[in-house]
């Protein structure tokens, strides 16, 4: 396993437990956030005598709705890290194949790419 050289079973064990643990909490954040924004469509019904409360109203759902996207995008990252730890490639750069940072793993653990390769993708964007 490549990610043993990096990373020792313990600390391997330990980032899938957090990431699993994150998994369940954006799982269950996204759901209500959707659940939110749907209720808010129903309740609403996109009528209102009131032009700033359907302002406010719309403002809210569209909030819901960008943080359950974003929730749900993290969840394809933490997805994909799983996945990798199965494949024994976790922790290593998508990009250069080296390790990444034992560091940048503990701060986030879906890291795909090491800090010089984040760095470029910065710097290019």
């Amino acid at each position: 396993m490549a990610t043993t050289k990096r990373l020792n079973k313990t600390t391997l064990a330990r980032l899938r437990r957090e990431l699993e643990a994150e998994r369940e909490q954006l799982l269950a954040q996204a759901n209500e956030l959707d659940a939110t924004a749907v209720v808010g469509m129903w309740r609403d019904g996109g009528v209102s005598d009131d032009d700033a409360d359907t302002g406010t109203a719309t403002s809210e759902r569209e909030r819901a709705q960008s943080l359950a996207l974003n929730a749900r995008r993290i969840l394809v990252q933490i997805d994909d890290a799983l996945r990798r730890m199965g494949a024994g490639t976790y922790g290593l750069c998508e990009r250069c194949g080296k390790p990444i940072e034992p560091a940048r793993l503990e701060a986030l653990p879906y890291a795909t790419l090491c800090l010089a390769d984040k760095q470029l993708d910065e710097r290019i964007f």
